[in-house]
C-alpha cells in the first residue's frame, strides 16, 4: 500500500514488566496506491488507533502482536461497506 503522507505515533508511555512491554499508537495517512488486487488505491485518508504487545525473554523479543480495528480501517478506505 502506498501512503505518501504516512504517520505512526506512539500515543502512550510504554507499560513495561519483567517479561514484556505494551504501548498504544495511531497510524494515519492517505491511500495513494493499491494494497493488493482486491484493495485498490482510493486516495482517501484514514486514521486508526492500535496497541502493540511484546513478550521479551532473555533480552529478545519472542512475540509481538499488533491489535487494531481492521474493519474500521477498511471502511474508511471504502473497500467494504
Amino acid at each position: 500500500m502506498m501512503m505518501t503522507d504516512l504517520t505512526w505515533k506512539m500515543t502512550s508511555e510504554p507499560i513495561e514488566s519483567a517479561n514484556g512491554i505494551a504501548y498504544e499508537w495511531t497510524f494515519a495517512g492517505t491511500n495513494t496506491g493499491a494494497w493488493g488486487p482486491d484493495s485498490p488505491a482510493t486516495n482517501k485518508s484514514f486514521s486508526f488507533n492500535g496497541v502493540t504487545f511484546m513478550r521479551v525473554e532473555n533480552g529478545k523479543i519472542t512475540y509481538q502482536g499488533d491489535y487494531y480495528d481492521s474493519l474500521g480501517f477498511q471502511k474508511q478506505l471504502g473497500w467494504i461497506q
